[in-house]
């Protein structure tokens, strides 16, 4: 089982240099030790529990440790727990710690300065850690005696933060510069049908695809594809500023790694003779030299081709505000576009969707939920990004970037666009549940009546059935919740414990309170049930989603919400349609289908 506490990274801490004479003093009631385990002593031995330890002993064994000098030797098997404002410096603590961590191995890295590389550094910041880090230390505080403790890790924590942001400005530094890039990568693009690229492909052919180095570690047969390799080298070459001289002397030498020595493999493959042959001891070692003769003309051209096709965009206009789908730009795929990851993000992140890894997923692939941002993108940027979108869109799929207009730099009404912008890849911020009033809508209030007359509402106690029964009805897709007084509020609470795991449909009203809003349905599972909100996580994946129950008209099931698609990953929402006011009154209980069976003497 994971433990409750996560330890303290060792490294992270050292390298922290800090003390925290109070979370040392933290003490822990435990069994065993010596030249074993510690255990957490259970709380009742007598009866079964799925998720403790079995050599736990009774609590009347137990002695008291200091916690950060034993955490590490405790049964990986117990659960360790610590009362409110102990836990939370704890967790405050181990938050730091990694996050040192984390920025030491940045400074260590030493592998090419890349912008996918930039977006992955930048990604480690979670949305929403700032805040988590604040509740914690807040809570922290409600104990004097670790209230020091609580502002040392809060300046640590501001060090760290400064220390990441110049490190990044550094990397960003290092990164090649953004117009030459995206002219290289153009001129790559439209070299790419050329004939210069198909002589290269016939290259690639008369070798069988086989290099002549050496076989790297855990590598069956060198293998190469000279296009692959010659654009390759041109774009990264002079994207960081070489010249053209310089770049095709590059990748003369770092083909030439790869076929110098090469045997010919096909030798239809080959041109024209440029030698005579009477001068070598067998047909294999003429082709072979006729491929020496011919491989660096072909790289030659190649890389002339693209220096006539190469040409930066260096007309800067003004920022303009860009939504990207499927943030952040971390994935291998991402590689054309990460540099916008060095962008302003304006406004918060909201849920798109869910990144999973596979068979084909490259390397630094990572699984875990991905969000929708607004960014403030260089203008000529944007229109080349807009451009390219629109040649390969598709009527199947909704595209990755809407831009929108220009940044005014005031900070009010840039945020209120970006907002604008968010609400039409997910209906609900995070703002919405802080600024709804208590009184429900009238529309709502409606379709509340409406579901109520046209679908079964599930009330508390209904024929006597055990609340586990009416959660697995609902989660079915069978009949509603509708919210009402304290009563369905206390209800659902009940149910929360079975349908914590299940994904459900949430109907409700979104958009602004002084402003235009819209019907929608939220897919996700039921996190928390307050009085007077509830929180849902967007595909049971994301983190939680207050909502003010003054906007939910109802919640029921989605049973078959991940299978109705199967080509294309589940929605996280979807447009709603309104019940109509005018739908006939439910049976009072669901409806119950029974097949009578003949018996052993019938016909």
């Amino acid at each position: 089982m994971t433990r409750s506490l996560s330890a303290i990274s060792a490294q992270g801490f050292s390298a922290l240099g800090i003390q925290l004479p109070a979370l040392a003093a933290i003490r822990i009631a435990l069994t065993g030790g010596g030249s074993g385990k510690y255990h957490v002593p259970h709380s009742d031995l007598r009866r079964y529990s799925y998720d403790g330890c079995r050599y736990a002993r009774p609590a009347a064994d137990a002695a008291t440790y200091p916690l950060f000098e034993v955490f590490g030797e405790i049964c990986k098997k117990c659960s360790v727990t610590l009362p409110g404002a102990p836990d939370a410096l704890w967790r405050a603590a181990a938050f730091t710690a990694e996050k040192a961590a984390a920025l030491q191995r940045a400074c260590g890295d030493r592998a090419a300065r890349t912008w996918l590389g930039y977006a992955r550094y930048t990604a480690q910041q979670q949305p929403r850690d700032e805040e988590q880090f604040e509740a914690w230390l807040k809570q922290a505080r409600t104990d004097r005696k670790l209230a020091k403790d609580a502002r040392t890790l809060a300046a640590a924590r501001k060090e760290l933060a400064a220390g990441f942001a110049e490190f990044l400005t550094g990397y960003a530094a290092d990164c090649p510069e953004v117009d030459a890039y995206n002219g290289a990568r153009d001129a790559v693009r439209r070299t790419a049908g050329s004939q210069e690229r198909r002589v290269l492909d016939e290259v690639t052919a008369a070798v069988a695809g086989k290099s002549a180095r050496r076989a790297r570690q855990y590598e069956l047969e060198p293998e190469v594809e000279v296009w692959q390799l010659v654009s390759g080298v041109w774009l990264a070459a002079r994207s960081r500023g070489l010249d053209a001289a310089r770049t095709a002397e590059l990748v003369q030498d770092t083909v030439s790694r790869e076929l110098a020595g090469a045997r010919v493999v096909d030798v239809a493959r080959l041109p024209a003779p440029q030698t005579e042959g009477g001068g070598y001891d067998s047909p294999s070692a003429w082709a072979d030299a006729e491929l020496a003769v011919w491989w660096p003309r072909a790289v030659a051209e190649a890389c002339a081709r693209m220096e006539t096709e190469f040409e930066a965009d260096s007309a800067h206009t003004g920022p303009r505000l860009l939504l990207v789908h499927d943030w952040p730009l971390t994935n291998t795929r991402d590689t054309p576009v990460a540099y916008l990851a060095a962008s302003p993000v304006i406004g918060p992140l909201v849920p798109f969707g869910y990144r999973r890894t596979g068979y084909f997923s490259g390397a630094g692939d990572a699984a875990g939920p991905s969000y929708s941002a607004v960014i403030a993108a260089p203008g000529h940027i944007v229109a080349k990004l807009e451009r390219e979108q629109a040649a390969v869109q598709d009527r199947h799929n909704p595209p990755r970037f809407v831009a929108a207009g220009p940044v005014t730099g005031r900070r009010r009404t840039d945020t209120a666009a970006a907002l604008t912008l968010l609400r039409t890849a997910f209906p609900v911020l995070p703002t919405d549940a802080d600024s709804a009033p208590d009184a429900v809508p009238e529309p709502v209030e409606e379709q509340r009546r409406a579901r109520a007359a046209s679908s079964y509402r599930h009330e508390p106690g209904d024929d006597g059935e055990r609340a586990s029964r009416i959660a697995s009805s609902l989660a079915d897709g069978h009949g509603c919740w509708i919210p009402g007084g304290s009563e369905q509020t206390a209800f659902l609470k009940e149910l929360r414990r079975w349908l914590r795991w299940q994904v459900l449909r949430l109907d409700m009203w979104c958009g602004p309170t002084d402003g235009d809003g819209v019907w929608a349905s939220l897919y996700g599972s039921l996190d928390e049930v307050g009085d007077g909100m509830l929180a849902l996580k967007p595909g049971g994946e994301h983190h939680a989603v207050r909502i003010p129950l003054s906007r939910v008209v109802a919640l029921a099931g989605a049973p078959r919400w991940d299978q109705n698609h199967p080509y294309r990953d589940a929605p996280l929402w979807t447009p709603y349609e309104p019940a109509s006011a005018g739908g006939t009154a439910a049976v009072a209980v669901p409806q119950r289908h029974i097949r009578v069976l003949p018996g052993a003497g019938t016909e």
